[in-house]
């Protein structure tokens, strides 16, 4: 599938990259083993839906602190220490979950969950952003996004497999295990980085790219611009976030079935990213990005108001489809504004961004559906990616390249 750009991949994708590749494709997978079934979960021990959708927002408000710190440590300090943070500290968090029955430790243990597993997510970027050259950017990007969607759609199918037989709590263990396999892959795979970078100025291929095409200064108000359209299409993704409830109660489905509709949203991620990416590289980003935002749109009307379990697969696949049209063209846009000294910072405040989308999705969503129901939760959803498709027709402007 990729045979022009074997050599390309081969050169990027050196030993480290591949390191961190793997150790958040384990990181997300256990987070991916929770996330199906957490909603349910906490369902089954008494938690209302307004209250299950504030711990999730609360746990994503951890995520806004725990992904832009991540970033600037990366940037100050190296890639070591916000790695470490992001997989062994996110494992006694994980593990009080599965026991904590008080409605305020529970908040209190998704906020800290959040703010730690978070720490992995920036730098990962950040460093793809400073390895990979202007002119494929984005198929790099959506390289390690692949592999990513590939750890979830495993962890999501394990997450039912386990919950219908063996219990919810072995969800939680087997997501404590993989944290701390991830931990582990850190201390072996980057025994020869420094726990702390040198002082050296950080090295970006795009920086040999001629003057105007990667500028020495931030472009505040293009960034700020990104961050706000990006929250508003990843509201969609937190009201998608009653997924499982809309699946279970609603439609009428297993918690297996529930795992099958994440696994089959991924595969079909996994499928889709490399070559979206590589199209990113080489057309409009603004249209691949408005494109994917619609395509939300149509979605999350969709899924709100399914009653039947194709219909559901149906609605979801779109959602999948919408979410790989414009994640690697508007990341590949985003690095290609902003310099090397500030990738990993910039990717951490872009990724806060991104949590915060799902703040106000998942937070408002509950008491949408307690107040109106389903349907209503996902027509704010799309009411929300709507506007953030406007606002990209409206504001941003790529600014075109010849590129080799």
């Amino acid at each position: 599938m990729l045979q022009a750009g074997d050599g390309l991949l081969r050169k990027l994708l050196n030993r480290e990259l591949i390191t961190i590749v793997i150790i958040t494709g384990i990181a997300n997978m256990a987070m991916a083993v929770l996330q199906p079934m957490m909603p349910i979960y906490l369902n089954s021990i008494g938690v209302t839906p307004s209250l299950i959708g504030l711990m999730l927002a609360i746990g994503m408000v951890g995520m806004v602190f725990g992904e832009s710190a991540g970033g600037w440590l990366a940037d100050r300090v190296g890639l070591k220490i916000p790695l470490s943070v992001g997989t062994f500290f996110a494992a006694p968090f994980v593990l009080g979950l599965a026991f904590a029955r008080s409605i305020p430790v529970i908040f209190l243990l998704f906020f800290f969950w959040g703010m730690v597993r978070a720490a992995i997510f920036g730098p990962a970027r950040g460093y793809i952003g400073n390895t990979a050259s202007l002119s494929n950017k984005a198929t790099i990007i959506a390289v390690y996004m692949t592999t990513q969607s590939v750890a979830r759609s495993l962890g999501s199918l394990a997450s039912g497999f386990i919950a219908d037989n063996y219990g919810y709590t072995w969800d939680f263990y087997a997501a404590v295990g993989l944290s701390i396999l991830a931990g582990m892959v850190v201390i072996i795979g980057l025994r020869n980085t420094p726990l702390f970078k040198r002082n050296a100025k950080p090295v970006s291929l795009t920086d040999s790219i001629p003057t105007g095409i990667s500028p020495q200064k931030v472009n505040y108000r293009l960034f700020i611009i990104q961050c706000v359209i990006v929250m508003l299409f990843l509201m969609g993704a937190g009201t998608n976030s009653f997924l499982p409830l809309l699946a279970t109660e609603v439609v009428g489905v297993t918690a297996t079935e529930v795992g099958i509709l994440y696994t089959v949203s991924g595969i079909f991620n996994t499928v889709l990213l490399i070559p979206l990416g590589r199209l990113a590289d080489r057309f409009d980003k603004k249209k691949l990005m408005v494109t994917g935002i619609l395509l939300s749109v149509i979605a999350l009307v969709g899924t709100g108001y399914a009653r039947s379990y194709p219909l559901l697969m149906l609605f979801t696949v779109t959602g999948s489809l919408s979410f790989v049209m414009y994640t690697p063209a508007a990341i590949a846009l985003l690095s290609n504004t902003t310099p090397a000294r500030w990738q990993n910072t910039a990717m951490g405040i872009y990724g806060a961004a991104e949590d915060m989308g799902i703040i106000l999705g998942s937070g408002a969503g509950g008491f949408v559906w307690n107040a109106a129901g389903p349907e209503a939760v996902y027509l704010m959803g799309a009411a929300a990616s709507l506007a953030g498709a406007i606002i990209c027709l409206g504001f941003i402007k790529e600014k075109k390249t010849k590129l080799n």
